[in-house]
């Protein structure tokens, strides 16, 4: 089944605070609300249920020091806010990103891996930051993820865990994440540890980040669903994603709507390959792959015209993204880690 999800609706989320100004001076209260998320339910206990799930909305960051300004200087992997007065190491630690609020690479998410007093390292999953238009003046506004333990919680909160025997024979939930080095990784509640933990590993992963622009992998063995409340701030403009231009990545819808595949726009990327194009063919075309209403994986590539699914020659261009929902890319082309403009679908 399609994951259940209700919202607020976006006017009365916007009852509950004022739209961000883009100049950092004078920035205000974004609309808050909350999501809640019902993650889909196996229909017999044996065979697990797939959802691609994400955040959708953001959270404000508790952090010491400015946590909204201009930028003062930028290299190809830091960015520096003078006087900024944050605690070395404290927003790496934090899950803090840094959302670019204006300029080029105006919403750009970053994350933070590494800080000091007044200047961040930053992931931007390969690319360099002044290639991606990010400057000097540039205003910012710095945000938090979730973490695996914040998202999902724990057998109390529903979670399916066990030991490394039950993991073993298909017992537990599992949740698949790419984590901060880009190796997908599958985990699961230990309950003899208490904690998330990989297979074959005994180090705690619950603090591994998910991104308010990633998307997660979760399959469900128990037969009721796992509701996730996701309370925050409603994304006030557009987005940009940075795509890496090989390999598999996962992404988030991002906002609080529901989306199309065609709407994601993908096929607007330099370089993304479609099956007009000479050589490239159903094998090594690019490629979106989402979960249907019915729990089951589909793989779609792009004609050059339209999206159609493996195996059928119908334009599925509407297929809908759900609200907090995700897609997985595999792309087999080359190149460097490109932003993939997302216009903001609704007014505020």
């Amino acid at each position: 089944m399609k994951p259940s999800t209700s919202i607020l609706s976006i006017a009365a989320i916007v009852l509950a605070g004022t739209i961000a100004s883009s100049s950092a001076q004078n920035a205000t209260t974004d609309p808050v609300g909350f999501v809640t998320t019902n993650i889909t339910a196996s229909s017999d206990g044996v065979n697990f249920a797939t959802t691609f799930v994400s955040p959708a909305l953001f959270q404000t960051s508790s952090v010491n020091g400015t946590l909204t300004g201009n930028l003062t200087s930028v290299t190809s992997s830091t960015v520096t806010a003078s006087s900024a007065g944050w605690v070395a190491s404290e927003l790496s630690t934090a899950q803090a990103y840094v959302m670019l609020k204006s300029g080029n690479a105006t919403g750009v998410l970053l994350r933070v891996s590494a800080n000091t007093a007044d200047t961040l390292t930053v992931d931007a999953l390969g690319a360099d930051l002044l290639s991606l238009g990010v400057a000097a003046g540039d205003a910012f506004q710095l945000i938090e993820g979730d973490t695996v333990l914040t998202m999902f919680g724990t057998p109390s909160n529903g979670v399916v865990g066990g030991n490394a025997t039950l993991y073993s024979s298909s017992k537990t939930d599992r949740v698949v994440i790419r984590d901060v080095s880009g190796n997908l990784r599958t985990l699961y509640y230990n309950t003899d540890s208490n904690k998330w933990m990989r297979p074959g590993s005994a180090s705690d992963q619950g603090s591994i980040p998910i991104s308010p622009y990633a998307g997660v992998y979760y399959s469900r063995i128990a037969t009721t669903p796992l509701s996730i409340v996701t309370t925050g701030s409603v994304p006030t403009q557009s987005i940009k994603l940075l795509v890496p231009a090989t390999g598999s990545a996962f992404f988030a819808r991002v906002f609080p709507t529901e989306g199309t595949l065609s709407g994601l726009g993908f096929q607007n990327l330099s370089g993304w390959t479609n099956t007009s194009q000479s050589g490239i063919t159903t094998s090594n075309v690019d490629r979106v792959v989402t979960v249907d209403v019915s729990g089951t994986i589909r793989s779609f590539y792009y004609t050059g015209i339209q999206w159609r699914r493996a195996g059928s020659s119908s334009d599925q261009s509407s297929t809908t993204i759900p609200v907090s929902g995700a897609v997985y890319t595999v792309r087999q082309s080359s190149g460097t880690t490109q932003p993939l403009a997302v216009t903001i679908p609704y007014s505020l």
